[in-house]
């Protein structure tokens, strides 16, 4: 900016000189009447050669007639042809300035002629309206006599940024006049709305005017993959611009052209063959509402035109004409209220001798400036106001679409309400442009250009990939035989492949290793030279401000590894841990419970469970847990036996729920149990990887000291500083974590819970349009499998699996889990104790009655084999058979069936009250 300003002030001597040769030469141009009716002088520089600028001399003649109409002032109009020449404008600048002492001047449509007249207008005091859209940002504060009447580019810029949006196009080039201030003036408004909407501009092309150069810029824009263009030119170039670009075949489809107000305001001023080239661009330009007062301007503007230029077609007026009657008025406005005369100006300086050209001053300069910048009615182009010394920017913008030798209007933008067909109140509005109908795009076909070119097998994309990643598994760079050779492989380089030949097009790329870090890649460069970055990248909001990230193409989340390393204090007792104590208390309860039952039950039929005091305790205590590893095998009574039968169910349970809970306490047993409250309290050093945001996550987020994090540059520095005790834990996200596990699965493992952090993916810079196909792609070889398959192929290879971890209170087990269990085993004891008493109730009753005892319950046994004397012998029913209920007995008969043996088989008739018969078959010795 200092450079620019310094060029211009060596030229300005130069440009006075030459103004001073054009006066004395009588070259300047011819002026107007300078008669003074009473209401001040009004100076007009027009390019009378333009159609453009013969509307706006026209324009202007008729705000002054109108107001003379309404007022009955009159200002004294002098117009001079500047034919679009700077130096020709600060020659007139200074003949109307110094001859006709004009109070202010008007015109001036580029920065180029208003540059020239600024200097002058700020040393004769006198205001200089300027009809240029774009100045140098100091502009108002060096020549705080040059007002500029234009609407801010700011506005515009952000409607040609929602035209992009609403075709998602992320990257714009942007094709600009190469003349002063015209990139400072425009590129910060437009970059900034790109960024909004997520897009940026991809180049910036200054244009010259020669031709031969032209062609030269618009080879290097073919050749690049950019394919949607802004151009902000003056008419003329822009014309050029198009028919060099057509003959190129630059106009054809997958272009997108979209040119500014500058241009298309002056659509209409262009013949057939110079619109041609230009069909299917897109034109933004200002809009205000028409009405009444405009319908009745543009007959009487015609009518006026077509008296004057006769050769001239015959169209409406745009913009600019509208524009310039509109500061005509204001300025005649201002001067009605300030009344300048002629006695009121003050003579010519000639005081300062460093000036070569006399200029005259104007003592009501400053006062008609700060009255013109108050101005505040409504015009032809709807308000006309400032707001801080800068124009009221338009309210709406109108689309238009070249087509044919002409143009039609597709729609309309305000920054409000979105995209529209009509102004009209009650239309539908809609946040992309779709809503306005198909679009007429360069090349014929009505489809949406995809905006960019793939890349081609002379130019593929650069894809870079890092030579020496923490893990090589994920990428890797190796040399064959041949040095110059590389050899790229990983579990991202397979995932890229896969996802490159998902695209529906072709995308040529080659391999292209760095020996760097991300950061360095991403943040100092920016990704400048590279067009993909391939490697286990992390994902972070952090590294979103200088690139962008595909889909995550790895799980998310970071998890603690730490050695896997045994626990001898505590694992002797392991065996009491399945079970809680108030759990091991019910079991001794209910066991010692159920064997007194069985003990109550079977001591009649048992001998075995006769005998002293402290014998029967021992068997009692023998009974209530050897019926667990033999149960029923020594008891008589079915009751017994129904008891044992229910705690043997639920003892198997338990013993299963003890079998599993034991196994995963003595994996858990093997790990120390560390959590990152314990490390930080300890002040234990951690790793993660270098260069990562993982090392940021642990110092801001898990609040680590940075003095106690240390950063890994090697896979193998994980594993010798983890087993060495180093560092006490490993921070990895996922994927890292699986890899390691994965090679060392018995030396780690994976603890704590899951944090969550972004996963990893492939890095682009700003802009890219390749990011959305990528993005896709990468959806679609997830939901088929493909990454579960490639990561499966890299893990599988080292044939292990990891361990988990959790604390051992989880595994312990507690009586509220069994609840149900424990009260159906007392439940059938208890029922089981309660039948036998009644029975053994019932029973001595009916020995009461009967004044029989059960103890001399035997059967006499005759053996006719035996003498007579030896032949009868007695046997004790209860031994015979305990199913024998001795209370009911009264007859008892044995047939002996083998006799002279040991073993009598014997058939026993028992004869009960009843005087039914139960028939026993037993062996009995």
């Amino acid at each position: 900016m200092l450079s620019e300003g310094r060029e211009m002030a060596l030229a300005l001597p130069y440009v006075y000189l030459l103004c001073l040769i054009l006066l004395l030469s009588g070259s300047a141009a011819a002026l107007a009447d300078s008669s003074n009716a009473g209401g001040g002088r009004i100076g007009a520089i027009v390019d009378c050669g333009s159609r453009a600028g013969r509307e706006e001399r026209v324009a202007v003649e008729m705000a002054i007639d109108d107001f003379r109409n309404r007022t009955g002032r009159s200002p004294a109009l002098h117009v001079v042809d500047s034919a679009g020449d700077p130096v020709r404008a600060a020659s007139a600048a200074i003949s109307l300035i110094n001859k006709q002492q004009v109070h202010a001047l008007i015109g001036l449509r580029t920065w180029e002629e208003a540059a020239f007249v600024a200097e002058i207008g700020q040393r004769a005091r006198v205001p200089i309206l300027m009809f240029a859209r774009t100045s140098p940002p100091s502009a108002a504060e060096r020549w705080p006599f040059l007002v500029r009447v234009a609407p801010s580019q700011d506005a515009q810029m952000r409607a040609v940024a929602a035209v992009v949006s609403s075709w998602q196009w992320r990257r714009v080039t942007i094709i600009y006049e190469d003349v002063d201030y015209t990139a400072t003036s425009i590129i910060p408004h437009l970059a900034d709305a790109l960024r909004n909407i997520g897009s940026e501009i991809d180049r910036r092309v200054a244009v010259p005017s020669s031709a031969a150069t032209l062609t030269e810029k618009l080879e290097e824009l073919k050749t690049g993959q950019c394919r949607v263009f802004v151009v902000h030119t003056s008419i003329h170039l822009a014309a050029r611009l198009f028919a060099t670009a057509n003959e190129m075949n630059m106009m054809e489809s997958s272009y997108v052209w979209i040119v500014t107000d500058g241009i298309t305001s002056l659509l209409d001023s262009l013949n057939a063959s110079t619109i041609a080239p230009m069909q299917g661009v897109l034109g933004v330009s200002n809009y205000f509402a028409p009405s009444s007062r405009v319908r009745d301007f543009n007959a009487r503007f015609n009518a006026r035109f077509r008296l004057r230029y006769p050769q001239e077609e015959s169209k409406d007026p745009q913009f600019l004409p509208y524009l310039a009657y509109d500061t005509a008025w204001a300025v005649a406005m201002a001067m009605e209220k300030i009344n300048p005369t002629n006695n009121n100006a003050s003579k010519i300086n000639r005081e300062n001798s460093k000036d070569l050209i006399p200029i005259w001053v104007s003592s009501d300069g400053l006062k008609l400036s700060e009255y013109i910048r108050r101005s505040n009615f409504s015009g032809l182009n709807g308000q006309f106001y400032f707001v801080d010394g800068e124009f009221a920017p338009p309210r709406a913008f109108e689309l238009v679409n070249v087509v044919g030798k002409s143009y039609r209007v597709l729609g309309f933008w305000s920054q409000e309400l979105g995209f529209s067909k009509s102004m009209d109140q009650g239309e539908d509005y809609g946040s992309s442009m779709k809503v306005l109908g198909p679009v007429f795009w360069p090349g014929g076909p009505w489809t949406v250009p995809r905006g960019w070119a793939p890349p081609t097998s002379e130019n593929p994309l650069k894809i870079a990939v890092p030579e020496k990643a923490v893990f090589p598994d994920f990428a890797s760079v190796k040399y064959d035989q041949n040095p110059n050779e590389q050899l790229f492989e990983g579990f991202s380089i397979e995932v890229f492949r896969e996802t490159v030949r998902r695209l529906p097009y072709d995308l040529p790329y080659k391999f292209v290793s760095f020996n760097g870090t991300y950061d360095c890649l991403m943040e100092h460069d920016h990704m400048k030279a590279y067009d993909v970055l391939v490697g286990d990248t992390s994902i972070s909001s952090a590294r979103y401000h200088y690139v962008e990230f595909s889909q995550p193409y790895t799980e998310s989340g970071l998890v603690m590894v730490v050695p896997l390393r045994l626990k001898g204090t505590s694992r002797d007792w392991i065996f009491l841990k399945p079970f809680t104590a108030p759990m091991w208390g019910i079991i001794l309860a209910i066991g010692l419970y159920n064997g007194l039952v069985v003990w109550i039950i079977e001591r009649k039929y048992n001998s075995e469970f006769s005998g002293s005091f402290w014998n029967q305790l021992s068997t009692l205590i023998w009974i209530s847990f050897t019926t667990l590893l033999s149960p029923g095998e020594k008891l008589q009574s079915n009751l017994s036996r129904v008891a044992m039968v229910v705690w043997l169910f639920v003892a198997v349970v338990l013993t299963t729920n003890y079998t599993a809970s034991l196994s995963s306490l003595l994996t858990v047993q093997q790990l120390d149990l560390v959590t990152v409250e314990s490390l930080k309290s300890s002040n234990a050093i951690v790793g993660c990887t270098g260069g990562s945001v993982v090392g940021k996550y642990l110092k801001e987020v898990l609040l680590f000291n940075p003095e106690h994090v240390k950063e890994m540059s090697t896979e193998e520095d994980f594993r010798k500083d983890l087993l060495s005790g180093e560092i006490k834990a490993a921070f990895l996200r996922i994927s890292h974590a699986k890899l390691l596990l994965a090679k060392y699965c018995n030396e780690f493992t994976i603890v704590g819970p899951e944090y969550h952090v972004g996963g990893l993916g492939f890095v682009f810079p700003k802009g890219t349009p390749l990011l959305s196909d990528i993005s896709q792609a990468i959806l679609e070889i997830f939901e088929t499998g493909m990454i579960q398959k490639l990561e499966s192929e890299m893990l599988g290879s080292y044939n292990c699996s990891s361990a988990t971890t959790d604390d051992s209170d989880e595994f312990k087990l507690s009586p509220g889990s069994f609840w149900g269990l424990f009260g159906i085993t007392v439940f059938a004891s208890t029922a089981c104790l309660t039948v036998y008493g009644v029975f053994l109730h019932h029973k001595k009753r009916h020995t009461t009655r009967s004044g029989n005892s059960s103890d001399d319950l035997l059967a006499v046994v005759v053996d006719p084999s035996r003498p007579s004397s030896e032949k009868i012998d007695t046997v004790d029913l209860r031994g015979f058979s305990p199913d024998i209920d001795e209370s009911l007995c009264t007859h008892f008969e044995i047939d002996c069936e083998n006799q002279g043996t040991s073993a009598v088989d014997a058939t026993m008739v028992v004869e009960d009250c009843a005087g039914t018969h139960q028939v026993i078959e037993e062996s009995h010795t």
